[in-house]
């Protein structure tokens, strides 16, 4: 049996998710909610709170740097990328890889890897669900975590690709 969730439950299944294989996200103290708008930075805070009542410190949410973050990624794309400082330096590389992906209105792309989870909508209605779908992955991921009570192990999100749209990829 592995020490983490294969399949998460949602509210509202959603239009297309694939687990992918491999070694899962390892959430350590060092995440950090980035993002790269200030208007949708307080959509963010519920997702930080959620970690404070399960570990008693929020984490944090930070902007992402223009230097690490092309201006044409930040016009296309509400971003949210939650991952370390070092990786967050990446963040040119990590969208890049993601350009053909085609967001309708009120749609939202999520994906975790081994270093990073990535949410990207192209409005506020689709970054809002993403960041519900987001909150659902990782209160299941935190009961998980405490239900297991190996408090020496990382705290674990298996890797996927997430959309409420059906022509993503």
């Amino acid at each position: 049996m592995s020490d983490y969730i294969k399949e998460f439950e949602f509210e509202e299944t959603p239009k297309h998710l694939t687990y992918t294989e491999g070694k899962p996200l390892e959430l350590s103290n060092e995440y950090v909610f980035f993002h790269n708008k200030n208007k949708f930075r307080k959509e963010l805070n519920r997702l930080q709170y959620m970690f404070k009542s399960y570990t008693s410190n929020p984490l944090m949410a930070a902007g992402i740097r223009d230097s690490y973050l092309k201006a044409e990624y930040s016009d296309e794309y509400l971003i949210v990328l939650f991952t370390t400082f070092s990786i967050i330096k990446k963040s040119n590389e990590i969208i890049e890889s993601k350009i053909g992906i085609k967001l309708e209105p009120d749609c939202f792309f999520l994906e975790t890897t081994t270093n990073y989870m990535l949410l990207l909508a192209k409005d506020m209605k689709g970054l809002t669900l993403g960041i519900d779908i987001m909150e659902e992955i990782l209160t299941q991921v935190m009961d998980d975590y405490l239900e297991r009570k190996n408090f020496e192990n990382y705290i674990k999100i298996r890797t996927f690709k997430l959309s409420n749209c059906r022509n993503l990829s």
